[in-house]
């Protein structure tokens, strides 16, 4: 459905985020059946069609163990993302008092536009960058690094949280987290089935026959490729989500002078 005004253009985003979220976990259930694929391939020896109906049903009787072991590292992220975050990037959060300048021209674009506002964080570093993280009203938070704040004006710097605060309204930081959660377990798991595959799974198979090799060798080439698949389209679903309908709704954040800025700064 095409978004023809602001609010419309992130409902359409949110449903877009929603349909990737769906699509990223079933990508988790398409590797547990390439998983059980490898599985029955290094353990058999029967002709692929054999092979992908037993495959299919390891992968259903393990398909519940494996939503409740990835809802599981959802709540655990949930819980302590932020903490995460903060111990690899060095953030802290700042009052108003530590940083004047930055809160108010934050907590202003929140008032103007009837929004909670959101923790302030900052990072003792050189670069210019910014970003905003949370998962609700209570974590949602944006952290910006010095370099940032002594290389900006006050406009430019507007503009940079005015993105940010777009990413929290539309819900892409909310949305980004979980689908790079979910992208971490196909990581890990395409990982684990390459290890297996390439760090001894070949040996096991010395004693066969061509016919059984044979077997084997195509129901392996069909569980990389859906490990393979899964992999990529996890990437390209991050890319996305973080790509969509950020700018324009960015300028209903920010004043007109500001986003001339935005548009020498970070085009």
């Amino acid at each position: 459905m095409a978004a023809y005004g602001l609010y419309t253009h992130i409902q359409s985003n949110k449903r877009r985020s929603i349909a990737l979220l769906i699509g990223l976990f079933f990508l988790v259930y398409l590797l547990v059946y390439a998983g059980a694929l490898v599985g029955e391939a290094l353990t058999i020896d029967a002709p692929p069609d054999v092979l992908l109906r037993r495959a299919l049903s390891d992968a259903l009787y393990a398909a519940p163990w494996a939503t409740l072991a990835t809802a599981l590292w959802i709540f655990i992220a949930y819980k302590f993302h932020q903490s995460m975050i903060d111990a690899v990037t060095g953030g802290r959060e700042v009052t108003r008092q530590e940083e004047p300048r930055l809160y108010n021209l934050l907590e202003n674009l929140c008032i103007s536009r009837g929004i909670t506002t959101p923790k302030l964080k900052v990072i003792d570093d050189d670069s210019l960058n910014a970003f905003a993280t949370g998962m609700n009203d209570k974590q949602y938070s944006i952290t910006v690094t010095t370099g940032l704040i002594n290389a900006l004006n006050d406009a430019e710097i507007e503009s940079v949280l005015g993105h940010e605060l777009t990413h929290i309204r539309n819900g892409d930081v909310r949305m980004l987290v979980i689908a790079v959660i979910i992208a971490g377990v196909i990581a890990f798991f395409a990982e684990l089935v390459f290890r297996l595959l390439f760090q001894g799974g070949f040996r096991w198979r010395g004693g066969r026959d061509s016919g059984d090799r044979k077997g084997a060798g195509v129901a392996i080439l069909i569980a990389v490729l859906f490990v393979s698949v899964s992999f990529v389209h996890a990437l390209m679903f991050i890319e996305m989500r973080h790509r969509w309908a950020t700018e324009p709704v960015m300028l209903a954040f920010v004043p007109a002078g500001a986003r001339a800025v935005w548009m020498r700064w970070f085009r």
